[in-house]
C-alpha cells in the first residue's frame, strides 16, 4: 500500500519542532515548567513531567500523531497579606508544555497517572513503527 503524505503537514510538523523550545512558559528558575524527561521503554515512549503542587484533574493531556500537550493550572499560593518577596521562583497559573517523542503513537491506548507530584504518560508505539523480528524461512 502506497501512503501519500501531505507536504503541508510535513512542513507544519517541521515549524512546530523549531518552535518547540518556545512552547513552554519560561519559569522564574530560568526553565520551562513542567519539567519532563521522555525515554524509550521498548514498546513505549514514556513522558514525565514534575507537577508539584498541581491537583491532577485540572490537568488536560492532548496527543496526537507524535506530540503530546499537556495544560493545566497551578493554584495561585496567596499569602494572607500584602507581601514583597525576597526570591519567587515557583510558577502559578495556567501552563502549557508541548513535547514531541520520535515516532508515531497509538493514542487510543495512552494511559497517564499521578504520584508524588509527577505525572507518568505512556505512549505505546503505533505497530507499524514498533520493532519487529522477522523468521528466515528455511529454503
Amino acid at each position: 500500500m502506497v501512503v501519500f503524505r501531505d507536504p503541508f503537514q510535513d512542513l507544519q510538523r517541521e515549524l512546530e519542532r523549531m518552535l518547540e523550545p518556545f512552547s513552554a512558559f519560561p519559569s522564574a528558575a530560568g526553565g520551562v515548567f513542567p519539567p519532563v524527561n521522555i525515554f524509550d521503554a521498548g514498546d513505549a515512549y514514556v513522558v514525565r513531567a514534575e507537577l508539584p503542587g498541581v491537583d491532577p484533574k485540572k490537568v488536560e493531556i492532548d496527543v496526537e500523531d507524535d506530540t503530546v500537550t499537556l495544560r493545566g493550572e497551578r493554584a495561585f499560593d496567596v499569602p494572607g497579606r500584602e507581601v514583597a518577596y525576597h526570591r519567587r521562583e515557583r510558577e502559578q497559573g495556567r501552563f502549557r508544555r508541548v513535547v514531541r517523542v520520535p515516532g508515531r503513537l497509538e493514542t487510543g491506548e495512552v494511559k497517564a497517572e499521578y504520584r508524588d507530584g509527577v505525572l507518568s504518560i505512556r505512549l505505546p508505539k503505533a505497530k507499524e513503527t514498533r520493532p519487529r523480528r522477522v523468521e528466515i524461512a528455511a529454503a
